[in-house]
């Protein structure tokens, strides 16, 4: 089964999204801890894409909250070295390739991955988001679950995309 979104928007931008990365705190978590339907969702989405899981730990909960997800071949964790996340985020970005990789997070670490990513989403929560991230993103989310779901249902996509 081919693992990958196809969107074509009206305005003539066509995304064929393969890959998404995810920073971990204050994106997927909020102080630690999942947010409610993250986990369902992130099983659901490794079905159709290849998802990317990237965190500097700043709560030290990464080992705890993402065992069960270690050994599914649709999830990579990455761990990220202390210090400079933003070059290590958009490094991460460029091996896997912007225009398959759409990319959430919501920190200033997270700017320079949603600004190349295909799609760069901003999730505004209740650790809040960084002004720059923000500037930076395609697509604006007060919840996480609400821009995963996109995924799930494309057509979600088209409506907030097209121009």
């Amino acid at each position: 089964m081919p693992r990958f979104i196809e969107v074509d928007l009206p305005c003539g931008k066509f995304y064929n999204i393969t890959t998404l990365i995810l920073d971990l705190n204050g994106t997927l978590t909020v102080d630690g801890k999942w947010s409610e339907g993250v986990e369902q969702r992130l099983l659901e989405l490794t079905e159709i894409l290849d998802i990317h899981i990237l965190s500097a730990d700043t709560n030290q909960t990464m080992d705890t909250l993402l065992a069960p997800f270690r050994g599914n071949k649709g999830i990579t964790i990455k761990h990220l070295e202390s210090g400079k996340g933003d070059i290590q985020k958009l490094t991460y970005l460029n091996k896997l390739g912007c225009e398959n990789t759409a990319a959430i997070g919501n920190g200033c670490n997270d700017a320079f991955m949603l600004k190349d990513a295909a799609i760069g989403i901003c999730i505004v929560g209740k650790e809040g988001a960084s002004t720059k991230t923000l500037l930076a993103s395609d697509v604006v989310f007060h919840n996480v679950c609400d821009a995963l779901d996109i995924f799930l249902k494309p057509n979600r996509m088209i409506a907030t995309l097209r121009k």
